[in-house]
Formats: structure tokens, sequence, C-alpha cells
């Protein structure tokens, strides 16, 4: 079923589309050592169900989806908001340098806490020039902090931490996001807001279950489309998982087909418990230590 939905604030030619957020690469150059770098990934969805039917209780749910996916989107993001701490592996993929060459893919570990807002990633390919980086709201005159693997000047070297401005890499095109964007809500919140704002310029479809690449879960796959006249990304792909009603993927492509970013959403864990500790750098732990002996002696 198509919706023709307003989205006139869906502008990827501004670098801020809705449903992406978390893009982060700290670094003051120019980015062409951010990560690998694929012309033409393999990221595409497949459709149908490689486990075969859905669990009986979640029979329905497609054709409930199917009738008003809009709807759907909101109960989303509803859950979404509720959520105040979890951890997942983030992977992503983007077209970013001087080239506009489509890098990844990046998978990174994540902590997420809302209160006060905290985010913490941590690179998991060691190939890669990056280590970790945190932001905790209020901390740092609310920069960044981060460690790199090896040194590229002018920042400082490892396992030194460095620390910067969250829109200096979106000025010197490592990056389409702020840090701060990050997080299943903020990829509701934007997409939302975008369908709130809008006309009647874009169409809104539901098209059915679809397992991620790799063994990743079946989703309700909702596809968004927008002019391409207006936009240099005009499609959205938008993958929930089923099982959770949360978010797993969201793929922007261009008017060819082509790429230009996807973020995917793994291992999400809910339960966890965390805490200040969970949102220091590795490599600022020692100092750490020292003064909480510090402040523990009589």
């Amino acid at each position: 079923m198509v919706h023709n939905t307003p989205l006139r604030g869906f502008d990827p030619d501004a670098r801020r589309a809705p449903g992406v957020h978390g893009l982060l690469p700290f670094a003051l150059t120019i980015g062409l050592l951010a990560g690998c770098a694929n012309s033409s990934p393999k990221l595409g969805p497949q459709p149908g169900l490689a486990a075969g039917a859905l669990p009986r209780k979640m029979e329905t749910r497609p054709a409930a989806v199917a009738a008003d996916p809009i709807a759907y989107l909101r109960r989303v993001a509803r859950k979404c908001s509720a959520l105040d701490q979890y951890t997942l592996t983030f992977t992503r993929h983007e077209r970013r340098g001087l080239f506009q060459r489509l890098h990844g893919p990046e998978p990174i570990a994540c902590w997420f806490r809302r209160e006060p807002f905290s985010i913490r990633m941590k690179w998991l390919d060691e190939d890669v020039k990056y280590g970790e980086s945190v932001y905790v709201a209020g901390q740092a005159d609310n920069k960044v902090r981060f460690v790199t693997r090896w040194w590229s000047p002018p920042l400082l070297p490892p396992p030194r931490v460095n620390k910067v401005n969250l829109y200096a890499p979106i000025a010197l095109g490592e990056a389409q996001q702020p840090l701060t964007d990050f997080g299943l809500e903020r990829l509701m919140e934007r997409t939302l807001k975008s369908l709130d704002e809008a006309g009647d310029e874009v169409t809104v479809e539901y098209r059915g279950p679809t397992q991620l690449p790799d063994g990743g879960p079946t989703t309700h796959f909702i596809h968004l489309e927008y002019p391409p006249t207006r936009h240099r990304a005009p499609i959205q792909e938008l993958y929930i998982d089923v099982a959770t009603d949360l978010p797993a993927a969201t793929i922007l492509k261009r008017p060819t087909g082509r790429i230009h970013a996807a973020y995917f959403y793994a291992d999400l864990d809910t339960s966890v418990q965390l805490t200040d500790d969970d949102f220091i750098l590795d490599a600022e732990r020692p100092a750490h230590e020292r003064q909480e002996k510090q402040n523990s002696a009589p």
C-alpha cells in the first residue's frame, strides 16, 4: 500500500537526512583514512524469510503495518523513546571525503544512556584509524573525546585523548551528522519530524517482511521516496525488526540506486545497567583510577 505523505523536512542536500545518525569519525583532516573504501558493497536485504514463516504470534503483523505504515512508525518511535540505555553494534557504510567514495563496513560497539545524555563508541576493526570516542553532556566543554590507533597530525598521538567540537567533522566533510544525533530514538525523531513537516511529494510504501543480510533479523521494510530533482539521496529504506518493533537498519540511496549511506543496528541489549564508568575511554582509565584512589584515601 502506498501513502502520499509530506516530507519537506527531508533534505539530504543539507547533509542532514531523517533516519541518519551517529556519523562520527572525529579527525580534523579530510577523511580518506576513516575506513576501508568499497565502491559497491553487498548491502541489499533479501525479500522473504530465510528462516521460513514468521512466528505464529507475528503472522498478522505485516497486514497491520501495510494498512498504515506511518502509524506503525509512530508506535516504533514511542517504543524507542522509552529506552533509557542500551548497547548495540553499529555498522556504518558512508560516502565521504574529497571523492565521495563509499567507506565501510565499519563495525562499532556502542553504549547509549539517556540521562545524562551519553554515547561511547569503540571501533572493532583494528585496521581503522579510530579507536574510541565518547560524549557526555556537560563534560569536556560538551566536546567529543577520542583516541586514534595511529598518529595523524594535527591530532595528538595515541594514547593521548583528543577533543573536538561536535560539528567540526561535518564542516570538514568527515561526517553527515554530529555524534549527538546517534541512537534509535534520534533516527525515529528525524524520520517523523520530516513526515510531519512534509507535503505530498513523497510516497511511503510497506514492502513486506524482509531479511537483512548475513543472517540478520526479519524486518518490516518501509520504503520512502522523494523527488530526485530536489534531493541528492531521494530514497530512504527503513527496516524495523519484527520481533522487537525497533529499528534494525536504514539505507539512503541516490536516484541511480547507488548507496549514499547505510547504517545497521545489531546485538541490541536493553537490559544493561550502565554507569559513569562505561563512558570513560580506555586511555583515560589509568588516570581515572588514580584519581579515585586519591579521593578514597583517608
